[in-house]
């Protein structure tokens, strides 16, 4: 090879192509070391001034990997799009409310598994932060779009699966919660410093979760797991002891819920606790304050890709690979016109195969909904516009320190196992619930 012939450390190929108007780049830079490709760039487009985007980004790309500088970067594609009409469309007795397109769209080359938003450095604006299998990415809002702050990557047994984040220590800077599974749960915490994000709690065996409950707000849960198997014990209410995590007693569930399918609230008005939750076979279900079961949906709600291998079920395959045990899709509550009453926040992804395939997951398209208890069932009051994909998060919040909350929905377009790079995106939409209520 020429770049170890003259013992170079790294070497930069790349081509340059023009065919009447229109242009295209292709580059790379390998480490000679080790025969690796660090970073690679294509673009094409009509005209030189569509691929320097693509050559600035490349040159950034270099410079954080190789040079170790830090850099504001946004994603890989984005698109701004103009605003207009009402961001959710309105169902049943408010029909009448419009919907809009997406006031902007990020799309990345990996595949998304969690979502959320919060303060992480207490300057008073939100940040993003999304994962994948292996990394949590921290976005900040910058000149009307997303730029990378920091990628934090675990390259040891790390299998991410769920992400909250929340200020639970009241320091002012939110703090990031990973559920993270090896044989059993090896979850980690991080927090922001002042110069790094600093991992505060490692290696701890509860799957994290926050969640509102009743005359408590923000609370952090735990559940932990089996060796090789699914959710073991109740779901417990966790408090931080040092750099640890320990319970301070078991929370009043259902049977099947877990730490991750279930919100609690006064559903009717008058005072009691409700669970709903996304029960195993992933129909929503209603119960009252004594366990009992007031309602179950007809169709399928949530749609995960994300999924635990118990592998204590015995079962006649070729290979023991166990069963898939779907995690649940995020579910949490928000008063969206400010009305004093909560909505409940769950999607619905529409299975291209039937859901009593096990372990074949394909969905074609996903929407996010919010729904209210009329009395005898959930009803959706609102939903967003059908998204091709996999709707795998979501959330409410002021994303671009406006002053206005935002929808922000995260879709997997095309996942891992499939040939080529896995692909998601951010959309979001902002929110005027009065024009809905019209």
């Amino acid at each position: 090879m020429i770049g170890k012939a003259l013992g170079a450390d790294y070497v930069i190929l790349g081509s340059l192509t023009v065919f009447g108007d229109s242009v295209s780049i292709d580059a790379k830079i390998l480490d000679v070391a080790k025969s690796d490709e660090l970073v690679t760039a294509f673009d094409q487009s009509k005209g030189m001034d569509g691929v320097i985007p693509t050559v600035n980004q490349f040159a950034e790309d270099i410079n954080a990997k190789i040079m170790g500088k830090e850099v504001y970067r946004p994603g890989r594609v984005y698109e701004r799009e103009e605003k207009e009409g009402g961001a959710l469309i309105a169902v049943g007795e408010k029909a009448g409310g419009s919907s809009k397109k997406p006031s902007f769209v990020q799309r990345f080359k990996l595949e998304i598994r969690g979502l959320d938003v919060g303060d992480l450095d207490g300057d008073g604006k939100n940040e993003v932060v999304i994962i994948d299998r292996d990394t949590v990415y921290v976005y900040k809002w910058r000149k009307n779009r997303l730029f990378q702050f920091k990628a934090i990557e675990q390259t040891w047994a790390s299998n991410y699966i769920y992400v909250s984040i929340a200020d639970m220590d009241g320091n002012g800077r939110a703090e990031i919660y990973v559920s993270n599974l090896t044989q059993t749960v090896s979850s980690l915490v991080l927090e922001w410093d002042g110069g790094k994000f600093k991992e505060i709690s490692s290696g701890e065996r509860w799957l994290f979760r926050v969640v509102d409950l009743p005359g408590k707000g923000k609370t952090l849960v735990g559940q932990e797991r089996d060796v090789q198997g699914t959710y073991r014990g109740n779901v417990q209410v966790l408090t931080r002891k040092g750099n640890d995590y320990i319970s301070t007693g078991p929370l009043n569930l259902p049977r099947h819920g877990n730490v991750f399918n279930f919100v609690q609230n006064d559903l009717t008005g008058k005072g009691g606790t409700y669970t709903t939750m996304l029960g195993p076979y992933e129909h929503l279900l209603v119960y009252d304050q004594k366990g009992a079961r007031l309602w179950k949906s007809d169709d399928y709600f949530g749609g995960s890709l994300t999924f635990m291998e118990d592998k204590k079920i015995n079962i006649n395959r070729m290979v023991d690979t166990g069963v898939r045990i779907f995690i649940p899709s995020p579910i949490f509550l928000v008063d969206m016109n400010d009305d004093g009453k909560k909505e409940i926040v769950v999607c619905q992804n529409k299975s291209k195969v039937a859901r009593i395939i096990g372990d074949i997951r394909w969905f074609g398209s996903g929407k996010v909904l919010f729904m209210d208890w009329n009395g005898v069932g959930l009803t959706s009051q609102w939903t967003s516009q059908k998204l091709s994909g996999t709707v795998v998060g979501y959330q409410i919040a002021d994303l671009d320190n406006d002053g206005l909350k935002e929808l922000v929905i995260a879709s997997v377009t095309s996942e891992s196992y499939f040939v080529g790079f896995p692909k998601s995106r951010l959309v979001l939409y902002d929110l005027d619930l009065k024009a809905s209520d019209k």
